[in-house]
């Protein structure tokens, strides 16, 4: 039997298989890979592939998937894409503008960032509200805790909230574009550490759903 090529439409009872795009997911945490594998569903047809790095700086993150990438080539055509994942963190990531002028120069081969300051945490409060400013990632994280105790009193940073925050994650979008839009008139730059609070997480979900139109039109 001859093995089925990934893009290639396979006929059967009047149905066709839409061949799902791949997003592999380069992670520092394990709070970013259990909430961002939930978008492996039938609603975006496609699959979520974390990669364990051995890494938690961005620049060893961004060199890696790098590296990766090149011997697991992505199918643009597909709508393949790869998202490293990594908080400001001003200890570890001391050259971090370095690390965006990389993920600069590689964006048009699929491979783009999803970028937290102070930490991920801020994209679960915009669920709720707008994220206070010039927080550390412990008082973001404590935040985060106190706006989840009713449902999630032992809430820790392996909780699964995926379900619990989607039907408040259209408001958390909205909150998202506007925090983006607000900073950038304030900083250079919003990929920095100055730039606090901020996620570009809305700029992933505007992909899913564009994956998913693209989906819907073949």
């Amino acid at each position: 039997m001859n093995k089925r090529i990934r893009g290639q439409e396979v006929k059967g009872n009047q149905t066709k298989e839409k061949p799902k795009c791949c997003i592999y997911i380069f992670c520092e945490g394990n709070t970013e890979r259990i909430y961002l594998q939930h978008f492996e569903n039938r609603t975006y047809n496609v699959s979520i592939i974390p990669v364990d790095t051995g890494h938690t700086d961005a620049s060893g993150i961004v060199h890696f998937a790098k590296q990766y990438l090149k011997k697991h080539p992505l199918q643009l055509h597909l709508g393949d894409k790869g998202y490293c994942v990594f908080d400001s963190d001003p200890k570890s990531n001391t050259k971090i503008n370095q690390v965006f002028n990389i993920l600069s120069g590689v964006k048009g081969q699929g491979l783009d960032c999803i970028f937290s300051n102070p930490s991920f945490e801020v994209w679960f409060i915009l669920h709720f509200k707008d994220a206070p400013f010039g927080c550390d990632a412990k008082k973001m994280k404590h935040e985060t805790k106190r706006l989840l105790k009713d449902k999630f009193p032992d809430y820790s940073e392996t909780t699964d909230i995926f379900d619990y925050l989607l039907d408040k994650q259209p408001q958390a979008v909205k909150r998202a574009r506007l925090l983006c839009k607000s900073q950038s008139d304030v900083h250079k730059s919003v990929y920095s550490h100055e730039c606090n609070p901020f996620t570009n997480m809305h700029l992933f979900i505007a992909y899913m759903h564009e994956i998913q139109a693209r989906n819907q039109n073949r």
